[in-house]
């Protein structure tokens, strides 16, 4: 069973592994999601943005090496 967000849930609507141990009690849920760990108003964007070349029609340019 999962939950309206997605998550594994038991019968009593914690959510849990797929071999059912409970990660996060119900009472502990805001609206089906668990409590966030990272403060978000704090998230910099610049820290992940990286340099990448586009093509024309706008898509990311990747490419692959030796190791990947």
């Amino acid at each position: 069973m999962v939950n309206q967000k997605g998550y594994v849930v038991t019968r009593d609507g914690h959510i849990c592994t797929r071999e059912g141990k409970v990660l996060f009690l119900k009472a502990q849920l805001k609206n089906g999601e668990f409590p966030k760990i990272f403060p978000f108003t704090r998230f910099n964007i610049n820290r992940v943005l990286g340099d990448i070349e586009m093509d024309p029609g706008g898509q990311p340019i990747l490419t692959k090496n030796d190791i990947g």
